[in-house]
């Protein structure tokens, strides 16, 4: 099953290099958020690809996911004061970041 809920098909670079797609149209709601291509996870090293999970749910964050060696991890979206676009998790799914 497929994590990505939105339609991605106009693209967006971010200041930080990752890639982020959004839906484009009049009724484009989410923005350059709907995948979010080499994001970087707050914490770690890595970059993945992230997926908003549902529309803004206040005005500084965006619900999204992702997936580290097949787990599932929950977070959100941030933009810092550069445009750049940085991944959060959750702190419930923080040892899935770091245990196989």
């Amino acid at each position: 099953m497929s994590m990505q809920r939105f339609l991605a098909r106009e693209p967006y670079t971010f200041a930080n290099g990752a890639i982020g797609w959004r839906p484009g149209g009049p009724m484009d709601c989410v923005g350059p958020f709907a995948k979010v291509e080499h994001c970087p996870i707050e914490g770690t090293d890595l970059k993945r690809t992230a997926y908003a999970t549902g529309y803004a749910d206040t005005f500084f964050s965006i619900p999204a996911c992702t997936k580290v060696r097949g787990k599932y991890i929950g977070g959100f979206f941030m933009v810092d004061n550069d445009g750049g676009v940085t991944f959060r998790p959750y702190k419930r799914f923080a040892d899935r970041l770091t245990t196989c």
